[in-house]
């Protein structure tokens, strides 16, 4: 991977005409361990430096901050003010007013590197990144780090080629980034289904519930839906549903003097014997034998009402 820096380090580039026409440039990289934000620094050309209470605008240029340990705040003119912390990428967008600093003036690390050209206009205009939404929650990864290091490197070194060697870096940090950024989403948003498909079905257990329909409110074909559920759940939707019933069925068993004919109708299902084989397969025994038991427990008889 390149070599472990552990001292602050930064780095800033001339731009010329060679690099413009190639499409993408590097203009500074470093790694910064910074507990008090927005101060000028020595050697950090105006106007990368700042204070917090101004911020600041980049010219032409955006900003890729990698958060690897310790955490703050972040604030933009589109995107307000944000929490970030470890494992959080701040973009930077051109004339895009912005300031972040660590959380109660405790350090905190992070990578960075700036960078401009035609080809990460063309992303923007495409929105794969937007100054509406510039914080990407990657997580800290391996993958992520290995570019920065990369580019510092090279910074340190300048082999041949160097220039075009962090372009290519820019390239796997951009795609690593917003490929990770989606996948995250992605997870967090079935999460998200999954947790309120179980609401849906404890808030309507003793309702009729077309799974296919669940599924449809999430903009999802049933395959999918049943997928997801299973993912993060642990069983099928369906499954769950009559456990859900059976654990419902226990407490109408016990609190109740209702049949077990109308516990199962309550419940939704086809008959009583259907309620009863369900009922026995998943407790080992017979709802009036349940019931039974139940009521002992407590010292109490059981209703004579109890035919099926």
């Amino acid at each position: 991977m390149g070599r472990a820096i552990r001292e602050e380090y930064f780095r800033y580039f001339p731009v010329g005409d060679r690099e413009r026409r190639w499409g993408l440039y590097v203009t500074a990289v470093g790694r910064l361990v910074q507990a008090m934000p927005g101060r000028p620094h020595p050697g950090h050309p105006s106007p990368y430096y700042y204070v917090w209470e101004k911020g600041r605008v980049l010219p032409e240029e955006y900003g890729v901050h990698y958060i690897t340990q310790g955490e703050g705040e972040f604030e933009s003119e589109q995107a307000g003010l944000q929490a970030v912390t470890a494992g959080d990428i701040m973009v930077l967008f051109p004339g895009v007013w912005h300031r972040y600093r660590p959380a109660n003036n405790r350090a905190w690390t992070y990578y960075w590197v700036h960078f401009g050209g035609s080809y990460v206009d063309s992303l923007v205009s495409q929105k794969f990144v937007s100054p509406d939404a510039p914080i990407l929650k990657v997580g800290v990864k391996e993958s992520l780090l290995h570019p920065y290091l990369s580019m510092i490197d090279c910074a340190h070194t300048e082999p041949p080629g160097y220039a075009q060697l962090m372009s290519g870096c820019i390239l796997q940090l951009l795609g690593t980034a917003l490929a990770t950024a989606d996948n995250q989403a992605e997870t967090g948003s079935s999460n998200d289904i999954a947790r309120q498909a179980v609401l849906a079905m404890e808030k309507a257990v003793e309702e009729a519930i077309d799974m296919r329909r669940l599924a449809a409110s999430f903009h999802l074909s049933y395959d999918r839906f049943r997928h997801i559920f299973r993912q993060h759940v642990g069983q099928p939707p369906q499954r769950y549903l009559r456990q859900l019933r059976i654990r419902r069925a226990k407490e109408l068993l016990s609190g109740t003097e209702l049949s077990v004919k109308e516990i199962g109708a309550v419940l939704q299902f086809d008959d009583s014997y259907h309620f009863s084989r369900v009922f026995k397969e998943t407790t080992g025994m017979a709802p009036s034998q349940w019931r039974g038991k139940s009521h002992r427990g407590r010292g109490e008889r059981p209703p004579i009402s109890d035919q099926y």
